[in-house]
């Protein structure tokens, strides 16, 4: 799971451009002579209007460089992600739905569901043993509405940072530059947090630390990573109250974050804050809505899920 800077590149400042020698110089050599700067030939032929600067050829080299470099640039720097498709069209309340975005050169597709707190809760849960193979297994089990896969693991199944189920502590938080949110529930409410600030609450019933953030305080966060695609696994929460998760196959960090700031995402409401999941050949999603189900995954076993499941009345 190695994550690499954004790359970048520095210029040194040049002069762009020169200012015109003319006047430094008091004669003018011609074919008639030598001229003086005031005579009318020597002016036409020299002198520029006022304002005007001629480019050095390091600037005009400078310039052709940046056009060549703007030829290769990725497309998802130069155009703006939006949506094409969202099937249904306005998202229920624990009700999947797929979305298609696009930037002009690529296409991206994904699987959410969003719920408000007052009805469904998260519940995250440990997979030990492998009792489970699948996430609908799990969520089977749980008579669940839906559920993704959870955070990183071991080989062993060992969950890589903070893991809480059903107020039980499975692993304990773990202090790593990529583990850099937890997604919990407290007294009935989730909430995401950075790492750091989860020592000092107390009755936390689910958590999950996992991470980068890729989407925070209703920002866009900067520095993800632009050269690796894969599928990504998320949870997240968005203007009026609602929260969710998702996947969407396939792209890199910095374009999933990216498409999570598409302002119409989930119809009405915006995306506030995600925080990156486990992906790659971990992501999964099962949801059922009625008769129907959607259903994406692989034939990977994981350490642990999220599942999202009626509230108790």
């Amino acid at each position: 799971m190695n994550r690499k800077p954004a790359n970048y590149f520095e210029d040194e400042d040049d002069d762009e451009y020169e200012e015109n020698d003319l006047e430094s110089r008091t004669l003018q050599a011609g074919p008639r002579g030598w001229l003086r700067l005031e005579d009318p030939a020597v002016l036409s032929r020299n002198r520029e209007t006022p304002n005007t600067k001629r480019r050095t050829p390091n600037a005009e080299r400078k310039l052709q460089t940046f056009l060549v470099l703007l030829c290769f640039l990725p497309a998802s720097l130069l155009a703006e992600w939006r949506v094409v498709d969202r099937r249904p069209s306005e998202p229920g309340d624990g009700v999947p739905f797929r979305v298609k975005v696009t930037d002009g050169a690529t296409t991206a597709n994904l699987i959410l569901i969003v719920f408000h707190p007052n009805t469904f809760s998260i519940r995250v849960v440990s997979n030990d043993g492998w009792r489970y193979g699948s996430v609908a297994d799990a969520a089977a089990a749980a008579d669940a509405v839906a559920g993704v896969n959870g955070g990183y693991f071991q080989a062993d199944g060992t969950p890589v940072g903070l893991l809480v189920s059903d107020s039980r502590t499975i692993h304990k938080l773990e202090t790593a530059k990529l583990l850099s949110g937890v997604f919990f529930i407290r007294d009935g409410k989730p909430g995401l947090v950075r790492s750091s600030r989860l020592a000092r609450m107390k009755d936390v019933s689910q958590a999950i630390q996992c991470g980068p953030f890729l989407r925070e305080d209703g920002k866009a966060v900067t520095g993800l990573n632009n050269e690796r695609s894969a599928p990504r696994t998320f949870v997240f929460t968005g203007g009026n109250s609602v929260w969710g998760f998702g996947i969407c196959r396939s792209v890199t960090l910095a374009e999933m974050g990216q498409i999570l700031s598409v302002p119409d995402l989930l119809g009405r409401a915006s995306m506030v804050s995600a925080l990156n999941l486990d992906g790659g050949s971990s992501t999964q999603f099962w949801a059922r809505s009625g008769d129907d189900v959607i259903s994406s995954s692989t034939l990977a076993v994981v350490a642990n899920y999220l599942l999202l499941v009626h509230k108790a009345k």
